[in-house]
């Protein structure tokens, strides 16, 4: 049993993780099951599963931790010499990511690649494009450089070996410090093992299916797609996971079409899932009329849509006192547009210079009659903002001040605690000014308005 190794790889543990998981380990009966956890962040509870922990620090293997942070993202050879020193007399390993559904027999593919004697089996295993990303990585290396999705993997001993050994030799007194110092593992496992005598590679494609099998289209675990019979399914998620994987694709018209594969896959999901990322996806095109089109939308499938309120200020014009080294922008308009954009983050969304009595203001392109005005600080240094007024204006010359904050009473924004200017009496106005009281730096994260129309 202990020839064949089969490693379940993951930094995360949820159902979804879990039942994926699960449907692994019973495809790879009469193999050894393990999961191979990434703990660098935190522990995770892997049920009733074995469990082989490690993180991101593999300097006691003699391996270089580069690129800092992104260690075995981009090292995804690493973990297969955790595994190779657990299992010494092992003759074949899997690696399969947390993310891949397995619709077959997984021990028949082992046995089968050992049988056959394949060094390597993964998927669209190709001689590597000049225009891949991370060519260059790799072709200063290898006369003939690979490239091959790594996602679901069965290798040799042989071949973790000699991936092993030319790591080892890459990194003998040398500082490893750019990118080209150090081949990405996409490209770097398959042009190691190609160079093995009487190496042996072969595709995942020729022994099952795998039509949603690719590199970033995210499927949900209820799709009949991640549960086609004899199929291999990737990247596969749930919950929040799955719903930001579908928006980092996603064009607006594409939320509002019922057709549309955003939609057709959200259908597996619960509104609370979706809602929250979703809204601030379409808020981040600072468009109002797309905003209001959406909250339509939700209203009418019955999502929850608190969130979705008509905030005057959204997406308008802005405008700053100065911009300073930290400002996303020199331009003072552009760097303050990060004060309206809807999005609530905890961090800063513009950012004045240190000055005295610096502000911020948005111009409502139209008089409204204002009711309140919610203000949301960076909660990082939310000290630096106590005092501050609010003032409002006609033509952008003459200003009233309409309120002030003159405590030194700290408040918040994500946290759940923003400070709002509330006016029982409404004021009719088109442009705001939200200013600091004193010298220092002005750098809050959003800007609310609220109120009717005239």
């Amino acid at each position: 049993m202990d020839d064949l190794i089969v490693a379940f790889r993951t930094h995360v543990w949820d159902e979804t993780v879990a039942a994926l998981a699960q449907r692994l380990y019973d495809s790879a009966r009469g193999a050894r099951f393990v999961i191979l956890a990434d703990e660098s962040k935190t522990e995770l509870d892997t049920d009733c599963f074995e469990k082989i922990s490690h993180n991101d620090d593999f300097t006691s293997l003699g391996l270089p931790n580069f690129p800092p942070g992104r260690v075995l993202w981009y090292n995804a050879d690493y973990p297969l010499y955790i595994l190779r020193r657990w299992f010494p007399q092992a003759a074949y390993f899997a690696m399969v990511e947390y993310d891949v559904a397995v619709n077959i027999d997984f021990y028949d593919l082992l046995r089968t690649a050992q049988r056959h004697s394949i060094d390597l089996l993964a998927h669209s295993t190709v001689y590597a494009s000049r225009s891949w990303n991370w060519y260059p990585t790799v072709a200063p290396y290898f006369d003939r450089p690979m490239s091959a999705l790594l996602s679901t993997m069965i290798i040799s001993a042989r071949a973790i070996d000699a991936l092993y050994a030319r790591r080892l030799s890459l990194s003998a007194g040398r500082t490893i410090e750019n990118h080209s110092d150090w081949p990405f593992c996409e490209g770097f496992i398959p042009s190691v093992v190609s160079e093995l005598p009487d190496s042996k590679i072969d595709y995942l494609s020729n022994y099952v299916a795998v039509p949603f099998y690719s590199w970033n289209s995210a499927i949900h675990l209820n799709a009949p797609e991640a549960n086609m019979p004899g199929s291999l399914c990737h990247p596969v998620l749930s919950g929040r996971a799955f719903v930001n994987k579908c928006i980092a694709n996603a064009r607006p018209d594409d939320v509002f079409d019922q057709d549309s594969r955003i939609n057709k896959q959200l259908s597996f999901c619960k509104p609370n899932e979706f809602i929250e990322p979703l809204t601030n996806f379409i808020k981040s095109k600072r468009s109002p009329e797309l905003l209001q089109r959406f909250k339509d939308l939700a209203e009418e499938n019955s999502w929850p849509s608190n969130g979705i309120r008509t905030n005057l200020a959204f997406g308008k014009p802005t405008n700053q006192s100065s911009t300073c080294k930290w400002s996303r922008s020199v331009d003072r308009k552009v760097d303050s547009l990060g004060g309206n954009n809807g999005i609530v983050t905890g961090g800063f969304g513009f950012h004045t210079d240190f000055e005295t009595y610096p502000w911020w203001e948005v111009d409502l392109e139209d008089h409204f009659f204002i009711r309140n005005v919610t203000v949301y600080n960076r909660l990082e240094h939310a000290k630096r903002c106590t005092k501050m007024s609010l003032s409002s204006s006609d033509d952008g010359k003459i200003w009233t001040l309409r309120g002030a904050k003159l405590d030194d009473g700290v408040f918040g924004g994500a946290d759940g605690n923003p400070y709002v200017f509330e006016f029982p009496v409404a004021f009719k106005a088109r442009l705001l000014r939200v200013g600091l009281i004193g010298e220092g730096f002005l750098h809050l994260d959003e800007i609310e308005v609220y109120g009717d129309e005239v």
